[in-house]
C-alpha cells in the first residue's frame, strides 16, 4: 500500500505518517516513511511518502499513490503527478465544504489518519492508538484533554 500525505508545514502531515508507519511496524509489517518538505518547514508544502507491505520495502518513494490524503488546497499542485484512476483520495477537514467538526483544527490531521485507516484497513485501530500514545506521551501528560480529542478524532 502506497500512501501519500500532503499539506502545509504545521498541519501535522509528518506526524501522522510517522504514527501510521510505527503502527505497521509494531504489527510486524514492512513499512517505510520518507518525509519531503522544503526549507520552509512551517508554512511550506510538506509531503510524506509511506509504504506498507507484507514484503520488504525496496524503495520507499513511488510514482502513483494507492491512497492520497491532502490537507490543504495549496498542496494539490505538488501531488497531481502521483494520482491515477486507482488512487483513493481523502481530503482533510479544512478542505471540505461546510465543515461542521466539533473538533479543533489541531487534531484534524488525526481525523485524516483515521479516515485513511478506515478506508484501507492497513493496521488495527489498537496499533494506531498505541503509536499515538507513544508519539504524544508528553503532550498527553501536559494536556489530558488533548488525548481525549485525538482519540475522538481517530474514530470520527
Amino acid at each position: 500500500m502506497k500512501i501519500l500525505f500532503a499539506g502545509e508545514g504545521g498541519q501535522g502531515v509528518q506526524v501522522i505518517a510517522e504514527i501510521l508507519t510505527k503502527a505497521a511496524l509494531d504489527e510486524g509489517k514492512h513499512a517505510s516513511y520518507i518525509p519531503n518538505f522544503g526549507v520552509e518547514q512551517r508554512g511550506g508544502i510538506s509531503l510524506a511518502f509511506v509504504v506498507i507491505n507484507s514484503k520488504p520495502v525496496v524503495y520507499p518513494k513511488f510514482e502513483k499513490a494507492d491512497v492520497l490524503a491532502v490537507l490543504s488546497e495549496r498542496a494539490w499542485k505538488r501531488v497531481e503527478q502521483y494520482i491515477d484512476q486507482k488512487t483513493k483520495t481523502i481530503q482533510g477537514p479544512a478542505m471540505k465544504d461546510g465543515i461542521q467538526s466539533s473538533l479543533p483544527p489541531k487534531v484534524w490531521n488525526v481525523v485524516v489518519l483515521g479516515e485513511i485507516n478506515q478506508a484501507s484497513k492497513m493496521v488495527k485501530e489498537e496499533s494506531l492508538v498505541k503509536a499515538m500514545e507513544e508519539r504524544f506521551s508528553r503532550q498527553f501528560q501536559k494536556d489530558p484533554e488533548l488525548r481525549k480529542l485525538d482519540m475522538e478524532a481517530l474514530k470520527s
